[in-house]
């Protein structure tokens, strides 16, 4: 198995590392980047090295090549892809040290063989997004798309993100050809790259990349856990964490997410969560009269006596999957949370069924080594401080996952991969043989990354399974023009 060598960019608090470490993958994080100088306290303590501190829009191909590594890492600011953030796109100063990194890659004498790129929705249908997977066409990736939250992969949170995995052709080990045939000898057509025809998929499991990607899979279903599993322990702590009573009867008709311990889902926590911008910020859990359940935000004195109070911020660490330094003696609360089928350990990973591509059954222990490394905010960051940076993080388990089942999964003993390579000018937007046959003329359009398992042939599947409607396809053609 190839000995991975990530260099991690926009590391904040170390998620994309920490997600590294949980899915097993058999390689290190060389070096880390960012310009956060309160995430890169909070990394060095968690990692025991401090990221680079320079820019990454002053990095240079000198720069990257010098760590020979064969794995990017990547969680971008969202800003300039957000509302809040005017969706300024690839005009956004936030917006250049990735499309800086873009230009570097394209000049690098070894590209790296695995890259992952996180980010928030909106980004699938931005500029950014669309020079990013034409440069990976044109230099010979294949990908995968997604957009998924904690959820999908049995967590109680709905924060949904995109997230783009990509692989060299050549690191299958596989010849590329300019032409293909089908089963029944038909010569695949040629078409262009449109990176508007890729696949986006909304449900876990993903196609493996040995795989057809317009292959029809169902969302595995989930035990999803009870929140209380995430609280702390001793409920002295939640006190200090209460939403004052005047600051609750000053918002009449303020409506927000209240959440019980019992509850299976949380909403999206954001960077302002903890602050008097209440709204939007996250959920907040209830502590008294838990027989109410049906709320009047008409009446704020009905809310002001339910004890409603922000999650602390271990707790929302725990809810986005950071391994923390506790008890490992204990009972593993997660122990029964498994999926719906048969599966003996909760450690175990096994097929979908419908997929090569294996599924876990949630687990935040396999998320931690008793020796660590683990989680660690300096002591003078205030709890504040600690919302906004876990705010701007990602999901632990959801970036151990992709990575597990997806980008570095070789899938021993599966048919190996045809891809279908460009033709022409290297420099224009790239030809390629469609993958679809007279047999399976209705079906979507895929990128270069489409690929076939020669034993196996391709799945059906309908157009309107695939397609997006029209007035999506005519929005998102009108962000990228």
């Amino acid at each position: 198995m190839t000995f991975i060598r990530a260099l991690e960019f926009f590391s904040g608090i170390g998620g994309l590392h920490f997600g590294f470490n949980a899915s097993g993958a058999n390689g290190q994080v060389l070096e880390s980047f960012d310009m956060n100088q309160q995430a890169n306290d909070t990394y060095k303590l968690s990692f025991g090295k401090s990221p680079v501190s320079r820019g990454i829009d002053r990095l240079m191909v000198k720069d990257i090549e010098k760590y020979n590594a064969n794995c990017w890492l990547m969680s971008p600011p969202c800003q300039p892809y957000t509302r809040g953030g005017k969706l300024l796109d690839d005009q956004d100063n936030r917006a250049k040290p990735l499309l800086h990194l873009l230009d570097q890659l394209e000049k690098l004498k070894t590209p790296p063989q695995y890259l992952f790129l996180e980010n928030v929705k909106n980004f699938e249908t931005s500029r950014s997004r669309h020079r990013l997977v034409t440069l990976l066409n044109k230099m010979g990736y294949v990908f995968r798309e997604c957009l998924l939250a904690p959820y999908n992969f049995g967590v109680p949170n709905d924060r949904l993100r995109y997230f783009l995995m990509a692989r060299l052709r050549s690191s299958f080990g596989t010849p590329t050809t300019a032409t293909s045939t089908t089963h029944d000898g038909t010569v695949l057509r040629p078409e262009k790259f449109d990176p508007e025809t890729e696949i986006i998929y909304s449900s876990w499991p993903l196609p493996a990349f040995v795989e057809d990607p317009r292959k029809s899979l169902q969302q595995h279903t989930f035990n999803i856990p009870e929140l209380q599993k995430f609280m702390d322990e001793n409920e002295k702590d939640g006190k200090d964490y209460l939403l004052s009573r005047q600051l609750i009867l000053e918002r009449p008709n303020f409506r927000f997410d209240i959440l019980q311990p019992t509850s299976t889902r949380s909403a999206c926590f954001t960077k302002a969560y903890g602050s008097h911008h209440v709204a939007g910020g996250g959920s907040l859990l209830q502590t008294q009269k838990m027989d109410q359940q049906e709320y009047d935000f008409g009446n704020s004195e009905s809310i002001a006596d339910l004890g409603i109070r922000f999650l602390t911020p271990t707790e929302v660490a725990r809810i986005h999957v950071f391994p923390l330094d506790e008890k490992h003696d204990s009972p593993n609360p997660f122990e029964s949370t498994t999926c719906t089928d048969n599966v003996e350990s909760g450690s175990s990973a096994h097929s979908s069924g419908d997929s090569l591509t294996t599924v876990r059954p949630f687990n935040p222990r396999l998320t931690q080594g008793r020796e660590g490394p683990f989680l660690r905010f300096p002591d003078k960051l205030k709890a504040l401080q600690r919302y906004k940076l876990l705010g701007n993080s990602l999901n632990v388990w959801v970036v151990a996952e992709l990575l597990r089942g997806v980008l570095f999964a070789e899938h021993p003993g599966a048919p190996r991969p045809e891809y279908q390579p460009a033709d022409g000018d290297s420099e224009s937007n790239a030809e390629r043989p469609a993958m679809e046959s007279s047999n399976n003329a209705e079906g979507p359009e895929g990128g270069k990354h489409d690929i076939t398992a020669p034993e196996d042939g391709l799945s059906e599947q309908t157009q309107g399974d695939l397609q997006e409607d029209e007035s999506s396809r005519e929005t998102k053609r009108a962000r990228v023009e």
